[in-house]
């Protein structure tokens, strides 16, 4: 087992908040567009605020195995600080989560084609399938902090590995931190995730959503396929994705043109 420090990330605020900020800059244009200059300049502010509250309660898990979902918990503790901010406005967690999903896309954005291009060669390489393929005939379980996973091998074409999550430190540290209702959504980075770092990632359910295990299901060249069994996050989820739609197919024709 892992252990995991809290406070870790003290030392590290300036350079986290620094790097925040810049994200949150990236998408000023958009959040003035839906909600006005005057409440974009308050909810940056108290976004900001928020997350400095919060870094010091980020866990960082040891070891090189935990070096993603550390990466993971970082991204939660920033989302979350969206939610309560725009929550103290009476803003609903739908309306949180559409704006932490944009700021992920831009941030993933930034990643070259070709990191990513290695980055999902070496996932889905013989050295990785070796590993798993251990793991999964050791019905191998492993903890992490506040994660406990398992290992598993596809069969036939469904798909090539996969994890469950029995316990998630995601979802924990957002429980503790006030966003119950908001974790369901927190669950959904894995869509712009999956879809920039081409895990050919299927998953239909989560710990959030009330069901005994997150199913991680990866596929090298599938497409990337996730979906909640809370109502209220598919129908986000469902509206997200139309809306991506239209805007690619309005910024194909612009260019046509």
């Amino acid at each position: 087992m892992s252990s995991q420090i809290i406070g870790y990330y003290i030392p590290y605020k300036k350079k986290l908040l620094r790097k925040f900020g810049t994200t949150s800059e990236r998408m000023r244009a958009s959040v003035v567009a839906r909600y006005g200059e005057e409440f974009t300049n308050t909810l940056q502010k108290e976004v900001r605020q928020q997350y400095d509250d919060l870094i010091p309660e980020i866990p960082y898990i040891r070891g090189p195995r935990a070096r993603m979902l550390n990466t993971f918990l970082l991204i939660s503790a920033q989302e979350l600080a969206v939610y309560r901010a725009m929550a103290e406005h009476g803003k609903s967690p739908g309306e949180a989560w559409e704006l932490c999903h944009k700021a992920l896309r831009l941030r993933l954005s930034e990643i070259p084609q070709w990191k990513r291009r290695i980055m999902r060669q070496f996932m889905f390489s013989r050295v990785v399938r070796r590993i798993m393929a251990k793991r999964f005939r050791k019905k191998q379980k492993t903890r992490f902090g506040d994660f406990e996973i398992e290992y598993l091998i596809g069969e036939g074409d469904d798909f090539d590995f996969g994890v469950n999550y029995l316990q998630c430190g995601n979802y924990e540290f957002v429980k503790r931190h006030g966003g119950e209702e908001f974790a369901p959504y927190v669950c959904m980075s894995d869509i712009a995730l999956g879809e920039a770092m081409g895990w050919g990632l299927r998953r239909t359910q989560t710990l959030a959503d009330g069901c005994p295990h997150c199913d991680f299901r990866f596929k090298d060249g599938a497409t990337t396929h996730i979906s909640s069994k809370t109502l209220r996050v598919q129908e986000t989820i469902v509206r997200i994705r139309k809306r991506e739609a239209e805007q690619g197919s309005t910024t194909t024709v612009e260019r046509r043109r």
